[in-house]
């Protein structure tokens, strides 16, 4: 007898709900469009390519941005089940590109040794290697630094602290506070903007016509900041 695609399945998928918040889902549909550009990045450049050749530092961009991709839409998929401590784990891998694409782009010869170390799978700079040459300024090394350490305490917090019941149940999922979920999406936006600004100034810099790109980025940035002061000031009312 001939064996039902679903005995193939070993995993057995539970009915997650999306989480039902009108904050995170604004939040949401602004990365989404953000995640967007991204890919209009990618694609403006490969169809100059041919005209305008890539550097090395332009191929560590395009990398880049293409792990950037990735980790917004895995960020998603986990946000919109409420799942805020997983999605901290890439939200730190997303600050490590931010900043090894800022260093690159502002030494665009440091690009050799991303390539060697990728081709090897290993991380050529640390996050406080980073931090310290991109932030000398002791305001902007402790904001950098506050922002790390506030992903890494939500990346380590505690998974039983708010254990619903006991016994714990297979289909049991711990709560999560719906600012944390706000606040993933808002520090996704801004780590994406960030990176595709100097993803931006790398492909500009060795010739590439990217204004319309530019502008596009620009206007979602200011509409993601602008919903965060919206917020801020019903918060305030509150």
């Amino acid at each position: 007898m001939a064996i039902s695609e679903e005995d193939y399945s070993y995993v057995q998928w539970k009915d997650l709900k999306n989480t039902q918040d009108q904050t995170v889902y604004s939040f949401g549909l602004i990365v989404q469009k953000m995640r967007t550009e991204v890919t209009n990045l990618i694609n403006t450049t490969g169809e100059q390519a041919s005209s305008t050749p890539l550097t090395q530092s332009n191929f560590v961009s395009l990398k880049i941005l293409f792990r950037l991709k990735e980790c917004m839409l895995s960020i998603e998929l986990l946000i919109s089940k409420g799942l805020a401590r997983d999605a901290a784990v890439l939200l730190i891998t997303l600050m490590k590109l931010r900043l090894e694409m800022q260093y690159i782009t502002r030494n665009p010869s440091h690009a050799g040794d991303w390539i060697s170390d990728y081709k090897q799978n290993k991380s050529t700079w640390s996050v406080d290697f980073l931090i310290r040459e991109l932030f000398p300024n002791n305001e902007d090394h402790v904001t950098e630094r506050s922002n790390y350490e506030y992903l890494l305490k939500m990346k380590q917090s505690d998974p039983m602290g708010s254990q619903p019941s006991f016994p714990v149940k297979d289909n049991d999922f711990t709560h999560t506070d719906r600012n944390d979920l706000a606040v993933c999406l808002f520090c996704e936006g801004s780590e994406c903007y960030r990176t595709l600004k100097a993803a931006s100034a790398d492909f500009s810099d060795s010739g590439f016509s990217i204004s319309a790109n530019e502008n596009a980025i620009e206007e979602l940035n200011e509409l993601k900041e602008k919903l965060l002061s919206l917020r801020e000031i019903k918060r305030s009312k509150v």
